[in-house]
Parts: C-alpha cells; sequence; structure tokens
C-alpha cells in the first residue's frame, strides 16, 4: 500500500509543469515508467473519471482517487489471474468484472471485451484491463447522470446520446 507521503511525491513527480494539477500527457507518461501503456484517450478519460472541476486535469486529491480506483481494479486482476501468466482470458475478465462490481449480460461483455482485446486473442493484459474497467466506470457515471428515477433504464434523443457517447471517447 503506497502511503500518502508516498503519494503525493509520485504526485508532484508527475506534475512535471508544477501546476498543482496532472493532465492526461503527465498521466500517461507516468503510468508508461510503472509499467502501464495507456493511449493519451485512455488517459484522458482516466482523467474525467475524477475531474470534478472539468478542467482536463486532476489535483492531489482527484489523483488519489484515481490511484485507490487503479489499485482495486489491478487487486481485481491479480485475484482473478489464476494461473499467474499475466494475463486474464474471457472467464477470468468477467469474473473480475463482477468483481469490481460491473454485471454485465453477455452481448454487452463480448462487445466491451472485444473492444479492448486489441490483439484479438483472447485475453487482456493488465493495462487493457484497467482501460476497460476505467471505460465501465465512466459509462456507469453517465448512464446514472441520466437515471433520474434510478431505475436502470434511460430514455435518450439524439442530443443527448451524442452528448454521452462523446464523454465516453
Amino acid at each position: 500500500m503506497t502511503s500518502p507521503v508516498e503519494l503525493r511525491q509520485w504526485f508532484d513527480m508527475v506534475d512535471r509543469d508544477r501546476s498543482g494539477a496532472v493532465d492526461s500527457a503527465e498521466l500517461q507518461t507516468a503510468m508508461a515508467a510503472a509499467g502501464l501503456h495507456f493511449s493519451l484517450h485512455t488517459a484522458a478519460m482516466m482523467i474525467r473519471m475524477y475531474d470534478r472541476a472539468r478542467k482536463g486535469t486532476i489535483d492531489f486529491r482527484e489523483f488519489s482517487l484515481l490511484h485507490q480506483f487503479i489499485l482495486s481494479v489491478q487487486g481485481s486482476f491479480n485475484v482473478f489471474d489464476g494461473d499467474r501468466n499475466g494475463v486474464l482470458d474471457r472467464i477470468e475478465v468477467s469474473k473480475a468484472l463482477n468483481h469490481n462490481g460491473f454485471a454485465l449480460d453477455e452481448p454487452a461483455f463480448k462487445a466491451v471485451f472485444e473492444s479492448f482485446d486489441p490483439a484479438r486473442n483472447g485475453f487482456l493484459r493488465l493495462d487493457d484491463f484497467i482501460a476497460m474497467a476505467s471505460f465501465l466506470s465512466a459509462s456507469r457515471s453517465m448512464f446514472q447522470a441520466f437515471d433520474f428515477d434510478r431505475r436502470g433504464h434511460v430514455q435518450l434523443d439524439f442530443g443527448q446520446f451524442v452528448y454521452a457517447a462523446s464523454h465516453l471517447r
């Protein structure tokens, strides 16, 4: 477990421009140094998950929340990587997602799995799995923003759909 002091030190190293906030390019670089390779698009999505001010950056408190999310997802990955080969197959991914609170029906699972399996080999590496969990977390938040009655169903007009989809890119 990373101590608050260590996390602050890491944040300060990641914040290369000393702005007091981390942007997607800084996050992408820091994650690559930690062995996690994300596209700039994925790093920006991770920033948006915690960027309450909608500035395209996260402060230390938001960075801490993102760190907790990544550790939780990484923990699920490690639990369900039963053969310790560093990848999850479809069944392991399904179990790990359920463990993280993402219960998907088969068509939704198939679609999301295929979109995060870049090699199309039926396996996800840790960074692919974190990217998938980030997408699902952002999707759930967006869905909840439109599910006013908390019934698990939404009705969107085309403009609302475009708004939602553009925030998940």
